[in-house]
């Protein structure tokens, strides 16, 4: 496998990687939360909203209000629901949002390889220097029909 057609190879597998993980971060960001084990859903509706829209928005949740200060049981109940709801949210987001990152960066480097790759000439190397193989016949060694002078070659 020739230099450049490895590189190339390094740069569609790099942009496949980032493509990849930018698929699997931004479905992870868009997927509906778990429901918390403390019963209901974490959304304002009957299912559960996207991670994304509870990290970013808290309130979005569908505790409903907060319980006053003498309802003691709902109170904890209520707090226990929403530390669940954005706990999960933060985890998700602890695990999609470096995801990304690291996959956009994989995207970004791995798109430079390839745009890089297609702009230099073939026959180019460093520095746009062009490289000439030589001529197979000069690298065959040379030989006469002819013997050697004599005192040429420990002849003698």
């Amino acid at each position: 496998m020739s230099k450049a057609s490895s590189g190339r190879l390094i740069g569609i597998v790099l942009v496949f990687l980032g493509l990849f993980g930018v698929a699997v971060a931004v479905t992870g960001m868009t997927s509906p939360l778990p429901a918390p084990a403390v019963g209901g859903t974490c959304g304002p509706g009957q299912g559960s909203e996207a991670a994304i829209v509870a990290f970013m928005d808290p309130v979005t949740i569908g505790a409903g209000p907060e319980p006053p200060v003498s309802q003691a049981r709902n109170r904890t109940q209520w707090s226990a629901f929403v530390a669940a709801c954005q706990s999960a949210a933060d985890q998700r987001a602890e695990i999609t949002l470096p995801t990304l990152m690291a996959s956009t960066a994989l995207l970004v480097v791995g798109t430079v390889v390839l745009w890089r790759r297609s702009r230099r000439p073939t026959g180019s190397g460093p520095g746009g220097a062009t490289h000439q193989q030589p001529p197979q016949a000069a690298m065959l060694p040379i030989t006469s029909p002819f013997p050697p002078p004599p005192g040429v070659m420990g002849s003698g």
